[in-house]
């Protein structure tokens, strides 16, 4: 089996009951990702666990590989869509203020299951997911918009997006695991939106335009 297949799901469910189904596997997935490890992970647990047969787990999944790059596809996509959300909401606000509310969002959504994260950060390194180019593309065009409306000349602004959001990610899932008490007091927070906003200063070009885009405070 070529590593591609391994890691993509066999068919995606269209009814409700298969639906169902490809939760109960995902979230026994998880359960024993957290309490056991991907070591101990195996499709007869987790079958097992879910309340269904391993044959129709491996009618979606072909092995445990997948069942992780799943979880961590999800991962992905509901950390870009909650990006897209405080893009789409903050149009017009300064871009400290947009930073620090997505920083904060991030951080958020790692802070609800740390155990599955730091299976994450050890595991996918060698387990590629899937990732959605419409979301990709809707949260370039609205980064395009941003930095383009609070005076940055980004040379490439795909790259400059791809640096920021790739730098806050790793951050993220590496303090979420090797710094939990800088996330919870507030410290990790702070010196990301400093390292996003001299980033950012890196771009602005001088003259008139340097206030581009800010709140008056």
């Amino acid at each position: 089996m070529r590593k591609r297949d391994a890691i993509t799901p066999r068919k995606q469910p269209t009814q409700d009951r298969s639906r169902a189904t490809v939760e109960a596997i995902l979230q026994a997935t998880a359960y024993i990702l957290v309490r056991d490890g991907y070591a101990r992970l195996t499709t007869n647990r987790v079958a097992q666990r879910a309340g269904v047969n391993v044959a129709s787990l491996y009618q979606f999944f072909p092995g445990k590989e997948a069942l992780v790059a799943e979880l961590h596809r999800r991962h992905i996509e509901q950390g870009r869509a909650a990006a897209a959300a405080v893009l789409a909401a903050h149009q017009g606000q300064s871009p400290d203020r947009v930073i620090r509310t997505m920083v904060e969002a991030g951080i958020a959504a790692h802070a609800v299951e740390p155990e599955l994260h730091r299976v994450f950060l050890e595991q996918m390194p060698r387990i590629k997911a899937t990732r959605s180019a419409a979301s990709e593309g809707f949260l370039l065009e609205e980064a395009k918009h941003l930095l383009s409306a609070w005076g940055y000349a980004a040379p490439d602004a795909e790259l400059a997006w791809w640096m920021m959001q790739t730098a806050a990610h790793a951050v993220v899932h590496q303090a979420i695991v090797e710094r939990p008490d800088d996330v919870r007091s507030g410290a990790l927070a702070e010196e990301l939106v400093r390292l996003l906003e001299r980033y950012l200063g890196g771009m602005r070009p001088p003259g008139p335009c340097a206030g581009a885009g800010r709140e008056d405070t």
